[in-house]
């Protein structure tokens, strides 16, 4: 690849990230109550008040929560119901769906996404993470693996609307080298790609470790120290995910499986193929989280 003075713009986005006024952030009740939910000694009683403050949420939670997804047993009509009917781990897989959900449901221009495109791409990378992690009987919780697989893009928020000319050229690369890796191309000309933009955000919003390692090496899952099997995860989610055409965005096509992340999570070619095959069905599944 060509050489290219990324510098200045790898300075902005360091600016940019040090002034919290100009980030996307989470609902504060969301805030609190995820950070409640991820204490395993939580309060339940508590963590039902501090989501009821936010009729927002609250609303979307008892949505979500007799939705077919979520297979409740009986009619759920308050938080504490859902956290009674689901457990604490559904209750924060509809929390971070609630809370992300006017993040990740914009159109990016930059990336040549459709609000609905960006949206469907994370809440079907989220499911098939879920998926993944349940797979193999794998040590990464499925609810840990749901909320790092629908996070990954959200550093696409921030790069989209600050970096919008540079995308016209990194858009105009891509068409003239295809088989070149989207992030790659993006890191040449930003100092960073989306994925560690991601990682820095999770970390500013006081995400677990795990969470942020796994967003921010989301293309490069044999770098992560803490968590290499949650990373593998995620990356196997997107990379499916985009081969299916959920999301597709000036990246294209062209996301290759990491032969460590098949090795990690132990996948055969055969897992591959009825994960891939299932993307239909997953679709249809999530099509109550997709219509929000």
């Amino acid at each position: 690849m060509t050489e290219v003075n990324n510098t200045e713009n790898r300075k902005k986005i360091d600016a940019i990230l040090a002034d919290i006024s100009q980030l996307p952030a989470l609902p504060a009740v969301a805030h609190r109550a995820l950070s409640m939910a991820y204490n395993p000694d939580v309060d339940i009683k508590k963590l039902a008040e501090e989501i009821s403050h936010d009729p927002a949420i609250t609303a979307s939670v008892i949505k979500l929560a007799n939705s077919p997804y979520f297979h409740s047993a009986k009619a759920v009509r308050s938080i504490p119901e859902a956290i009674m009917n689901l457990g604490l781990n559904s209750v924060k897989d509809i929390i971070i769906i609630a809370a992300s959900r006017g993040m990740l449901k914009v159109n990016l221009e930059s990336y040549k996404l459709e609000a609905n495109q960006l949206w469907d791409h994370c809440l079907a990378s989220a499911e098939l993470s879920s998926r993944i992690a349940k797979l193999k009987k794998n040590t990464t919780k499925s609810d840990v693996a749901f909320t790092a697989g629908l996070l990954h893009d959200v550093g696409k928020i921030v790069l989209a609307h600050f970096f919008r000319p540079v995308y016209r050229v990194i858009s105009m690369e891509m068409e003239q080298n295809p088989n070149s890796r989207f992030s790659d191309i993006e890191k040449k000309h930003l100092g960073y790609d989306h994925s560690e933009i991601g990682g820095r955000l999770l970390q500013i919003w006081k995400f677990p470790n795990e969470l942020v390692e796994a967003v921010t090496f989301t293309y490069h899952p044999e770098m992560a120290k803490e968590s290499p099997e949650l990373c593998s995860i995620i990356h196997v989610a997107n990379a499916l995910t985009i081969s299916s055409g959920v999301g597709v965005d000036i990246g294209g096509l062209n996301e290759s499986i990491s032969p460590f992340a098949i090795k990690t999570l132990n996948l055969t070619d055969s897992d591959l193929t009825h994960l891939y095959g299932d993307m239909p069905e997953l679709l249809t599944s999530i099509e109550d989280m997709r219509a929000m």
